[in-house]
C-alpha cells in the first residue's frame, strides 16, 4: 500500500504518525521512500535520523530544497546496502530497477483455467522437495456459471502422477491447480520444474456441406424430397444425449420443424447417419432445410458455428389440366341419344400430377342446370377417390322421367387446375315406353350384306326381324334378345342369304321388325331391294 505524509505543510499529527509508522513497521516488509519538490528539505532531523539509523539510508541526511529522492529497505538494514538514488534540485527525476530476494517459509501461486475438458485423467509434475519440504496441489473446479469449488489435497503418487479421474467434467469442464510450497526447517524451498494436467479435449459436433445432400433439389409437387446428412463428432470425448432438428423454411420465410430426434451418443471419431423423407404434397416454390445440432447446448464445444448447415430446394408447382372421362352404361353417347331411365353415369377425372385429391369438390354436377350436391344425394351419387389414375370416379345412378336432358360436368385437381373452363355436356332422352324408331337397312339396294338399323327408347324383352318375298313366303328370321340389343342405336347385320344359307335371287323384299316390350308388341314394315 501507498501512504502520504505531507511534510510540506503537515500539521504536529502528521509528524506524529510518520515516526510512529517507521517505529513500528515490521522488518518483513519492504518499504519504498519517495520525495519530491522540498518536502525532504522540510523533514525533521528526528525523522531523517530514523530512516539512517532504522533503514540504512546515506542520503537521507544530505537531502535539500527541491531534491529528488528514491529508497527501497527493511527495518534493520545496514547503512548503504539497499538500493538508493539521489539527485540534486535541478538534476531531474530518479529511478530504481532492482530485484530484492528474500527467503519465505511458504509460497503459492494459482494455475490459470485448464480445460474445458470432456474427461478428467492426471496431473502430472516434475518437482523436487528437499529434506522435510513439501508441495501441495488443490484442484479447484470451475462450474459452467462460472461458480469455483475447492476439492481435497490430491495424493502425489511416486513423486509425480495424481489421479483426476474422479474430477466429473459434466460438473466442472474447467478447473485451476492451487499449488502450495512449504520450505523445510532449515529453509530450504521446494521446486517445481513442470505442472501439466492430461485430460480428453471436449466433444466437438459438425455437419457441413460435404456430408448434407438431396436426392433431388428441383422437384415436382407430390415428389417425395429426400434429405440424407450426417453428423461427425470430431472431439476426443463421447457426445452424450443431444438433440437434433431440422426445420423447413417456406417462401414467406415462416419455419416449421419437420423432424427432431434425441442422440443417445456419439463416441469420439464417430458419425451417424439421418435419412429424412418430405413428401412435397401440399408444398410448392422455393424452400430450404435448416439442420440444427444440440440447439439445446446441452453439449459443451469449443466451436458452435458449425453445428447449423442450411441446404435449398425448389418445388415446381403443380400446372398440368386434369381430364375427365364420362360414360353412359359403360358407353359414350352421341348428342341426343335415348339412354335408360336408370342409367350409371360414370365419370372419372384423371390427373398427371403426383397430388392426390381427396375433395368431393373436385368434380361438380349440373343436371339440367341444376348442380347435383353429393351431400344431399348420397344414394344415387357415391365418390372414391384414389392415388392413382383415376384419382376420382363418381358414380351417379339417378331415376329420370320422359325428357330431353343436358348433364354437365366440371373437374379440377387439387391445386385448383381446371379440367375444361366449359366443362363436358352431354344432351340425351328418356323416354320410359318402349319405341322402335328410324327403321331402315343400309345399303340399299345391296349386293351381298347390309345392315338393319333403328333407334330404341328401351330395350325390349325380344326383337324379330322376317323378310319375305313379294308373295308373302318367309325366306328369313333373326331372333334378337335384349341382351343382343343397345339403347338407341342399333346395327343388326344380314349377309343377304335364306334360312338355307343360299343367295337370295335379285329382286324386291319386304322385311318386319317386330318389337317385343312391356307386354306390348310394335311392328314395323319395310321394303329392300337385291341388285348383283
Amino acid at each position: 500500500r501507498s501512504l502520504l505524509f505531507d511534510v510540506h505543510g503537515g500539521s504536529e499529527t502528521t509528524f506524529t504518525n510518520f515516526n510512529t509508522f517507521l517505529d513500528t513497521v515490521s522488518s518483513k516488509y519492504i518499504v519504498a521512500f519517495a520525495i519530491k519538490d522540498d518536502g525532504g528539505y522540510r523533514m525533521t532531523t528526528e525523522l531523517k535520523s530514523k530512516i539512517k539509523d532504522y533503514f540504512g539510508s546515506k542520503y537521507i541526511s544530505g537531502i535539500q530544497n527541491y531534491s529528488s529522492w528514491v529508497f527501497l529497505s527493511k527495518k534493520g538494514a545496514a547503512l548503504g546496502t539497499m538500493p538508493e538514488a539521489y539527485s540534486e534540485s535541478g538534476d531531474g527525476p530518479v529511478s530504481i530497477d532492482t530485484t530484492i530476494s528474500f527467503l519465505s517459509e511458504t509460497g503459492s501461486f494459482l494455475t490459470s483455467e485448464i480445460g474445458p475438458s470432456g474427461e478428467w485423467k492426471k496431473l502430472v509434475v516434475n518437482q523436487e522437495t528437499p529434506s522435510n519440504s513439501k508441495i501441495s496441489y488443490t484442484p479447484i473446479g470451475i462450474k459452467l456459471d462460472g461458480t469455483l469449488d475447492t476439492m481435497s489435497t490430491l495424493t502425489i503418487i511416486d513423486d509425480s502422477v495424481a489421479d483426476l479421474s474422479f474430477f466429473n467434467s459434466k460438473i466442472y469442464p474447467k478447473m485451476k491447480v492451487l499449488v502450495q510450497f512449504t520450505a523445510s526447517d532449515d529453509k530450504q524451498s521446494p521446486v517445481l520444474n513442470s505442472l501439466g494436467v492430461d485430460y480428453d479435449l471436449i466433444p466437438e459436433l459438425a455437419i457441413n456441406y460435404q456430408v448434407v445432400s438431396l436426392k433431388k433439389d428441383s422437384l415436382q409437387q407430390g415428389e417425395d424430397l429426400k434429405l440424407s446428412f450426417y453428423i461427425y463428432n470430431v472431439g476426443e470425448s463421447t457426445a452424450d444425449s443431444f438433440n437434433v432438428k431440422v426445420d423447413l423454411v417456406k417462401p414467406d420465410n415462416s419455419s416449421q420443424q419437420i423432424f427432431e430426434q434425441i442422440v443417445d451418443s456419439i463416441g469420439s471419431e464417430q458419425r451417424k447417419k439421418f435419412n429424412i423423407v418430405f413428401n412435397t404434397v401440399s408444398y410448392k416454390g422455393e424452400g430450404q432445410f435448416n439442420i440444427t445440432i444440440d440447439p439445446d447446448n446441452r453439449i459443451q464445444e469449443l466451436f458452435e458455428d458449425n453445428n447449423f448447415y442450411s441446404i435449398p430446394f425448389y418445388v415446381k408447382g403443380d400446372t398440368t389440366k386434369p381430364s375427365l372421362n364420362v360414360t353412359f352404361d359403360g358407353e359414350d353417347i352421341f348428342e341426343g341419344e335415348y339412354i335408360s331411365a336408370t342409367p350409371h353415369i360414370k365419370i372419372e377425372l384423371n390427373d398427371p400430377s403426383l397430388v392426390p385429391i381427396n375433395d368431393t369438390s373436385a368434380v361438380t354436377i349440373f343436371l339440367n342446370d341444376e348442380q347435383i350436391y353429393y351431400l344431399l344425394n348420397q344414394e344415387e351419387l357415391k365418390i372414391s377417390f384414389s392415388n392413382s389414375n383415376p384419382k376420382v370416379v363418381v358414380n351417379y345412378t339417378p331415376t329420370l322421367k320422359d325428357g330431353e336432358y343436358t348433364l354437365t360436368v366440371f373437374g379440377k385437381d387439387a391445386n385448383g387446375n381446371i379440367a375444361d373452363s366449359n366443362g363436358i355436356s352431354k344432351t340425351f332422352v328418356v323416354d320410359n315406353e318402349a319405341k322402335m324408331l328410324n327403321l331402315y337397312n343400309y345399303p340399299n339396294p345391296f349386293s351381298s350384306d347390309t345392315y338393319f338399323t333403328f333407334k330404341l327408347t328401351q330395350i325390349p324383352d325380344e326383337m324379330n326381324i322376317k323378310v319375305y318375298t313379294i308373295a308373302g313366303r318367309l325366306v328369313k328370321e333373326i331372333r334378337l334378345s335384349g341382351e343382343e340389343l343397345n339403347y338407341d342405336f342399333n346395327r343388326i347385320y344380314w349377309d343377304g342369304r335364306d334360312e338355307d344359307g343360299d343367295l337370295l335371287a335379285n329382286g324386291v323384299y319386304i322385311y318386319k321388325v317386330i318389337m317385343y316390350a312391356q307386354g306390348k308388341t310394335q311392328e314395323v314394315t319395310q321394303k329392300l331391294a337385291i341388285v348383283r
